[in-house]
């Protein structure tokens, strides 16, 4: 009999079939559901959040006291932004028009950060940024694959978005595209942009790829797990069990490099545009934790179908000692 079981009574042997049987059932149902778990975590866009309510009311009290209009800023960005990439001379008045134009242009809530580094002398200048409240902030919860601003929370980005000026949901980047030159920005500066880009992209990476890695042989561990009902029943719950461990390291990875990614992230210079205000309240949301306790139910399944062989195993033979011993 397979599991160093030989010479076991037929009534303790069938006994012992029975709870190995019923430690598969149950480690196969915990997989199912951490599977089920992972995989809502991973499509959904709930990892972390930010709650701007509690800045928006300090910067309106703010604005009260000194006399300044109400969240000027939040609806106006930044405006007479210099002319990007203006050509010669020529038209008199038809030129200055089209220059007064495009003075008024501005950079909008959604547009790219690279835009607004490429008129770094005009944010510096103005120092709009460089004021906790200057900057448009908006309550926006991010998952793998989008960052969202959430819709019914504030009235200034509900009017942007349906005037079409911001997008809802922006895509997350996993792939480095060569930035464009970024003018009247220090060297070193520029070059540490680059870079935080880069080190950002490679943990992005890193999390997506061990948690789409970690959801795969998970699945193989359920497919494992469901085959051992009918062939080789030690074997197939033996290895059922090293693949959930297997996943379960794969997920901590991940998880782990999210965190990583979040605080870099945030870290990132200059603060005045990737970083936080202090009173933004922010943290990791529901989505996050569906993968925690994902991680948790695999490892619980894994070293059920792992140390219940070795258990089992340990039990016959102190039964056939004991056996022996009587006889």
């Amino acid at each position: 009999m397979p599991g160093g079981c030989a010479d076991v009574p037929p009534g303790d042997h069938r006994m012992m079939m029975e709870k190995q049987r019923a430690v598969t059932a149950a480690s196969l149902a915990l997989s199912a559901l951490s599977l089920a778990l992972l995989t809502t975590a991973i499509f959904t866009d709930h990892w972390y959040e930010t709650d701007t309510a509690r800045h928006r009311a300090n910067c309106e009290r703010h604005g009260a006291e000194s006399g300044e209009p109400r969240s000027r800023n939040r609806l106006m960005p930044i405006y007479h932004l210099p002319l990007v990439g203006g050509g010669g001379g020529g038209g008199g008045s038809g030129g200055g028009s089209r220059r007064s134009l495009a003075l008024l242009r501005a950079v909008h809530v959604g547009s790219r950060e690279e835009e607004l580094l490429e008129n770094w002398r005009s944010i510096v200048g103005m120092g709009v940024l460089e004021t906790e409240c200057g900057r448009p902030l908006f309550s926006t919860h991010a998952g793998l694959w989008r960052k969202c601003y959430y819709l019914g929370v504030d009235e200034d980005i509900d009017s942007l978005i349906a005037k079409g000026i911001a997008q809802r949901c922006t895509p997350v980047k996993y792939h480095f595209s060569q930035p464009i030159r970024l003018r009247n920005i220090p060297f070193n500066l520029t070059r540490t942009i680059q870079q935080d880009e880069w080190h950002l992209l490679h943990l992005r990476r890193i999390t997506a790829g061990f948690l789409g890695m970690a959801a795969a042989v998970l699945l193989c561990g359920c497919i494992v797990a469901s085959v051992s009902f009918f062939w080789e029943e030690s074997l197939t719950q033996h290895v059922s069990g090293l693949l959930f461990l297997m996943a379960g390291i794969f997920c901590t990875i991940s998880l782990c490099t999210y965190a990583a990614s979040v605080s870099y992230d945030l870290s990132r210079v200059p603060p005045f545009i990737y970083g936080l205000p202090a009173d933004v309240d922010r943290g990791y949301s529901w989505s996050i934790f569906c993968a925690w306790v994902s991680l948790g139910l695999t490892v619980a399944s894994g070293c059920l179908c792992t140390t219940f062989p070795f258990v089992s195993r340990a039990k016959a033979l102190r039964s056939k000692s004991a056996r022996d011993s009587s006889v």
